[in-house]
């Protein structure tokens, strides 16, 4: 114990030793200080700086690149990178090349920054490509204010580009904008009554009815279906409507065996704001046999459950086709599901001759016989439009609609 003492005593005395341990003492001063000033320099940054991240699986990353590019805030770039033909559209072709860009807009400095992952895939089979992310990150600045610059660009795009509804497809998990379909007028399908039209009606009372439902404590959900014989017209007036209320389709494959019962929940969730929902042949897949026949790796209770669940999704109208409605089970199609029914069938004659009236125009005489030549004959929309472009360079021959009246026997299948 006493070698201890003494070895102290003369350690403490040391000029060198004192020196050595003032030394590690300020280091451990720096290094305590260099760490509460970085701790503060992140927090002030936080507390001035705001960011959003877009990566390209997103419709908002293209109204992005097009916001900027219309406002031309990076016009003083000197370095750039072509982008792929579909996020291209709108733009001139290129964007910021990765890393860092600074710019100043409204008064504001504004980053953006630009990754490119090329081993990272976003897309379909037949249509990948790298992984895009952009980190746009505002000096005192609000979150709403970048994303006011995305619905900006969006605007531009849908009055510049846009011709018809975006189709938006679930792929893997995510909702991709796969384009724009051309757009249809309502007149376009062919009914012998004005059904379309309420339903039409209805759907834009729906899409204007927030309020109305959240002062009655009800889920903002409204749901069709769409049923007839093949040919009658079910597609097109789902694109029809969403032409005439500037809907987007987002549409869903439950038949794919990938698709879970959490995927579907999920993809009904998170579908395209602005969008309404599309399920076709909702009969080849679910049946009324025991409460539904499983052909999919979607369950009949987790459809249910993904219409009008706990944590279904509110505010975009579903619409479901059959070919077949009494196969369907009853509680898929009840009211709560499937709000309106429409029954799109087959046409008069009468009805048919405003298909003749397009396609050759100012042919009244003909038209009279075309009508005259079907009689009581009821057919689809699609066998009189089949029949009608077999003909379209001589109206004589389409007016006699021989085509058509040989077809007695298969009228009753269709």
């Amino acid at each position: 114990m006493a070698i201890v003492d003494q070895f102290l005593t003369n350690a403490l005395t040391s000029d060198f030793f004192a020196g050595g341990l003032a030394l590690g003492a300020f280091g451990v001063v720096v290094a305590f200080l260099r760490l509460a000033f970085l701790s503060l320099y992140r927090l002030v940054l936080r507390r001035i700086w705001v960011s959003l991240t877009l990566d390209n699986r997103s419709p908002s990353y293209r109204h992005f690149c097009i916001w900027m590019e219309q406002n031309n805030v990076l016009s003083q770039s000197r370095h750039v990178r072509m982008m792929d033909g579909e996020w291209a559209i709108g733009t001139k072709g290129y964007a910021p090349s990765p890393g860092q860009h600074w710019f100043f807009w409204q008064g504001k400095l504004c980053r953006l920054g630009r990754d490119i992952d090329e081993k990272s895939k976003v897309g379909g089979a037949h249509n990948q490509r790298p992984m895009e992310v952009l980190t746009v990150t505002v000096l005192f600045g609000r979150v709403q204010t970048i994303l006011g610059w995305i619905a900006e660009g969006r605007a531009i795009s849908q009055t510049r580009d846009r011709i018809g509804p975006g189709l938006h497809i679930l792929k893997g998990d995510w909702w991709d904008h796969v384009g724009d379909v051309p757009r249809r007028g309502l007149e376009s399908v062919l009914v012998d009554d004005d059904r379309i039209y309420k339903v039409l009606e209805d759907m834009r009372w729906f899409y204007g009815a927030r309020t109305w439902y959240a002062e009655r404590g009800v889920p903002w959900r409204r749901g069709y279906l769409f049923h007839g014989p093949p040919g009658t017209g079910k597609s097109s007036l789902i694109r029809a409507l969403a032409s005439e209320l500037s809907l987007d389709i987002a549409t869903l494959d439950i038949g794919r065996v990938t698709l879970t019962d959490d995927d579907l929940r999920e993809a009904m969730m998170c579908a395209p704001s602005g969008s309404l929902i599309a399920i076709e042949d909702v009969d080849a897949v679910f049946t009324q046999r025991e409460g539904g026949e499983k052909r999919s790796g979607v369950s009949f209770s987790g459809l249910l459950n993904a219409i009008d669940g706990v944590a279904a999704q509110e505010g975009r109208a579903l619409v479901m086709t059959t070919n077949h409605k009494e196969r369907l089970d009853p509680a898929l199609i009840r009211p709560g599901r499937a709000d309106v029914h429409t029954e799109l069938g087959l046409i008069s004659a009468r009805t048919a001759r405003r298909l003749f009236d397009r396609f050759f125009p100012g042919e009244l005489e003909l038209a009279e016989r075309f009508e005259q030549h079907l009689q009581d004959q009821r057919h689809s929309p699609a066998r009189i439009q089949g029949w009608l472009l077999a003909n379209s360079k001589d109206a004589a021959a389409a007016a006699t609609a021989s085509g058509l009246v040989r077809q007695l026997g298969d009228i009753a299948a269709e």
